[in-house]
């Protein structure tokens, strides 16, 4: 395994201070402290960085409709369009 760059270890940090800071606010409102919080609990700024760090710092690429993460890929499936008359 490689030794991950500072770069790599400030956006997973930084990842974390995500998850801390929607975990902070789910407790604030009450939610279960047994339970973890998803991410109706950050912004949409902060669910969009969150998630874009995730694709670097996890090696996630997504490209005509083909994911590949880890040396694996995957399609993701055609949504078929709605018709409207």
């Amino acid at each position: 395994m490689k030794e991950h760059t500072n770069l790599e270890k400030q956006q997973y940090q930084r990842m974390i201070e995500l998850s801390d800071l929607a975990r902070q606010r789910y407790l604030e409102s009450g939610g279960d402290p047994h339970h973890s919080a998803d991410d109706k609990y950050l912004t949409a700024a902060e669910k969009k960085e969150f998630f874009a760090l995730g694709r670097l710092v996890f090696g996630v690429t997504i490209k005509d409709n083909q994911i590949t993460c880890q040396g694996r890929s995957w399609k993701l499936p055609i949504k078929p369009q709605l018709h409207v008359n």
